[in-house]
Formats: C-alpha cells, structure tokens, sequence
C-alpha cells in the first residue's frame, strides 16, 4: 500500500478537532444545526491553518445523513463518501489553474442540475483570488443567487486581492495563524499515535519554524521521523532542517554587539563552510536578538538595549536582500557591519595605533627653559606678580584657558579638544565624537554640529552617560572651566559655487 503523508491521515474530520480555529468551528456548528448556513463562504487565511479541511468538513455535515448537534458523523454513506473524495455533489476546483471566463461558464452551467447523491451540491473554489477579472464579474451572479441546492466555499490567502463585489456576496471567516502552543501539542499527539519519541524541544523547533501553520509542521514532524528512525529530538531536527546550534548563535551576537570583527568573520566562515542556509541563520539571529532585547530592558540595562535596538534595525530588512543576492555571504557579512558598531571601532583602534607607534608621541616633551632654571627668590617672585604676568599652564599637557571663552575660540580649540577626547575616551567615545562639529556657544553649554548621515552616532552619545561624561570632562579641561554641550543635526551648507551651480569644468 502507498506510503500517505501525515498532514494527509491527520486531517480534522470534525469541527471539535479543528485545531486553533474555535471561533469559526464554534459559529458553523450552531449554523448547521439550525439549519442556517448561508449559500456562499469565503474562507480567509495564511497557508496550513485548515480552510480546505473547514470546507470538507461543512460539506459532510450539511449532507450527513445523522448529524450529531451540527457535527458530522463521519459513519453513514454521505460522509464516507465526501472524506472518501468519491461524491459526484463535492466539487473541488482550482482557481489558479482554471481561472478563466470559459471555466466558469463552464460551473455556471453545471450548477443548474440536482444532486446526484446528496442533499446539496457544494463547490470549494480554493485561490478564488487568482481569477481573472472577466471570470470574476461572470460569475457575480451565479454566486449572490445561486440555485437552492447549491453551496459555494471559497478559499484564500489573498482576500485582499478579491473584488469588492465579491466579498460583499458571501459570509467571510479569517483563520488566524494556529499558536505555537497548540502546534506543539497536535505534534505530540501524532507522535503518540504514531509511535515516534519525540521531545518536547523539538516539538517547540517545529512549531516555531512552522510560523503558525499546522501542515508545515506536521510535514516536518514526518520528515524528521524518517531521518531520525522514529526517534526525535533536537538535534534530529537541526539537522533536518540544517539548523544552527543555539550556543553558536549566541556567540555570533555579541560578537556583533561587542564590535569584535575578527570574532564574527571567523564564525561567519565557519557557517559558510558549514553550508548552513544563511537566511534561516537570521531569522535564528534575529529571535536570539529580540529575546535579548527584552531582558535588557527588564533589566533596565538601557546601554545593551540600544545596541540591540541597532543591531536588529540594522538586520531586520535584510532578509529581502539575501533573498536575491549573488553573494549571499557578503551581503550578511555587510549587514552585521552595519549592526554594530565595527567601523567605529576600527578607526578608533587605528587611530590608538598611530599615535602609540608615532616617534613624537613617544619621546617626552621637552621642557622649557624657564622649568628648567633654578626656582627664584620669594622676592623675584613677588616681582614677577607685580607685573601681572599672564599665569602657567597647570600641565604642559592640558593648558588652561582663563580668559573669556567664545565659539570662535572653541572652534581654534578644536584639534586640542579632538585630542583630549581621545587620551581620555576609555569607553569607545571617539568613533562618535570624531564626526562632530562645534557650534554656538550659550553659557557654559557648547552645541556639537552633526551632519544627517552620523546622526546615529549623535544618537549614540546623547543616550550613553558614559560618552556624554568623556566629552564633558575635556571641553572643561581644555577651556578651563566646567562645560557642557548639547547636540544638533544640521546639513553642511554648501559653497557659493555648488550653490549657484558655478562650476568651471
């Protein structure tokens, strides 16, 4: 005997086992039983969540010969024959393959004729939405007034794309996607029955690449069953669906959060040469991301939580571009760059590098000859205040300015405020900082300019205390007294000559 697939032999017979969808099996068990079912159902839905099964199963129970409260009783002749596919009254049609106007007037015809073996003759259209528009508006009116013995259940996963006049002819139910908590306990139901060991981690992977739909879960439960030998569990089905292990996901995250380049191409060569899909390695990474998002904020840990914010905005369409990338790899490899904060870091580093290696850096400064004079007298000294003398630098290092600060000053400042920043930053600062401007001077508060394209890492130190209080400690120590700073993001204005389009080619 031919092997049947398991989403096949498991079909609901019933509207009690209908799985996920209670609202809709719970409505069209009363209506049978009262005997009100409309003429016309469209039935609406994401793949696998039961709408031709739905259909089937209001067929038998209208045209079940004892029907139990509404419920077929899937024992008398009507019902064996309909779950059988042997009815000549249960028409099964295919949207997508007869779409045109011939084949409706073709169903137009035959809906005039009385069953043949059953109560009501019933046409299950399923993808109604790829019908064309001529075939749609043929078959407007067979479908608002159709014959007394004909029903009509219509089928989608587009309903957007129906016409209005459709929509308006028929009684619609949305099926939801089916929750994974429900998924999980139909497998191991199926399992059980079956025969197969199955755990409850792989039930869970199931259901959750499964994306709310029963059938695709259940075809990937016998999938594994075959793989595994009737033996299921985690590591069966990361196999079968060539799956990531947890750890490694893990570890390629906060590679990413940390900035540690090396680290992630490494790994993301290891994956590659793995031959892992690197589009279900995102979707992984991203679950890994957003899981880690909420405990960052539950532990109010707001820092992590906006790196993560970054690094999952950053990813989050990048799966459209994998999708039809040539180089899948480089693509990834791009947007893991893009997710965090890599080229700060790199630059950053260089820059440490440079000065490190550079002679000047590394020779000590040469000392003055007024340092290196022998003290004078308490009275020279006492001269020397007389003439109001300008006063000394606290360090050779970090000169004070004493007198009256403006932003023309600061803007001179600049390169030595750059520099400051830079022997002072111990949290990554400077791969911010070094794309900032100064701006106007208020008091005390110093604006920093940004241009649009560096306006995340504006972002970045205005919500980071700890970049916020780098910056702050050297425009005091450069300026001489206490400052602050606020931030603007403000477009360079362009010369004259761009302006004007005064270009000498």
């Amino acid at each position: 005997m031919a092997y049947t697939a398991l989403y096949r032999r498991y079909r609901p017979n019933s509207f009690s086992e209908l799985v996920g969808q209670m609202h809709i099996a719970k409505t069209l068990t009363h209506a049978v039983a009262q005997g009100s079912f409309s003429h016309a159902y469209l039935f609406c839905g994401p793949r696998g969540t039961g709408k031709t099964s739905t259909a089937r199963i209001v067929a038998k129970a209208i045209n079940c010969l004892d029907p139990q409260n509404g419920e077929p009783c899937c024992k008398c002749q009507a019902c064996l024959r309909i779950a059988g596919g042997a009815s000549m009254d249960i028409t099964e049609i295919d949207a997508a393959s007869n779409r045109g106007i011939d084949e409706i007037r073709d169903l137009r015809e035959s809906v005039k004729y009385a069953p043949v073996q059953e109560k009501y003759k019933i046409y299950i259209i399923d993808e109604v939405h790829a019908l064309t528009g001529d075939a749609n508006n043929a078959f407007l009116k067979t479908l608002e007034e159709p014959p007394a013995h004909v029903i009509f259940i219509l089928a989608t996963t587009e309903p957007h794309r129906l016409p209005v006049t459709v929509l308006s002819r028929c009684q619609r139910f949305d099926f939801h996607r089916i929750s994974e908590q429900d998924i999980r306990q139909r497998l191991a139901y199926i399992a059980e029955l079956e025969g197969f060991t199955v755990t409850s981690s792989a039930t869970a992977i199931l259901a959750k690449k499964a994306e709310g739909g029963l059938r695709d879960a259940v075809n990937l439960l016998d999938q594994c069953a075959v793989f595994g030998d009737g033996k299921i569990d985690e590591i069966t089905v990361a196999k079968v669906l060539g799956l990531v292990d947890g750890s490694f996901t893990a570890a390629l995250a906060e590679a990413v959060l940390k900035g540690d380049l090396p680290a992630l191409l490494k790994m993301l060569d290891e994956l590659n040469s793995s031959g892992k899909d690197l589009r279900a390695f995102l979707f992984d990474l991203l679950d890994y991301l957003r899981a880690e998002l909420l405990k960052a904020y539950d532990n109010q840990d707001n820092a992590r939580g906006a790196g993560l914010l970054k690094a999952i905005t950053a990813l989050a369409e990048t799966d459209s571009h994998l999708r039809y990338s040539l180089q899948q790899r480089i693509t990834l490899e791009l947007a893991l760059l893009q997710a965090g904060s890599f080229l700060e870091g790199v630059k950053a580093a260089a820059r440490s590098s440079a000065a490190k290696a550079s002679p000047t850096a590394a020779a000590p400064k040469p000392v003055s000859a007024r340092a290196s004079s022998p003290p004078e007298p308490p009275a020279a000294q006492a001269t020397v205040k007389a003439k109001s003398s300008p006063p000394e630098p606290k360090t050779a290092e970090l000169p004070v300015i004493e007198d009256e600060m403006t932003a023309e000053r600061i803007k001179m400042l600049w390169p030595r405020i750059i520099k400051q920043v830079e022997r002072n930053d111990d949290a990554g600062t400077m791969g911010f900082f070094q794309w900032a401007e100064a701006g106007g001077l208020k008091g005390n508060k110093l604006t920093l300019l940004f241009e649009p394209d560096f306006a995340t890492h504006a972002k970045a130190i205005s919500q980071r205390p700890q970049h916020r209080a780098v910056i702050e400690r050297a425009l005091s120590e450069i300026c001489g007294k206490e400052m602050a700073f606020d931030i603007k993001i403000q477009a360079k204005a362009q010369p004259k000559e761009l302006e004007q389009g005064n270009l000498n080619l």
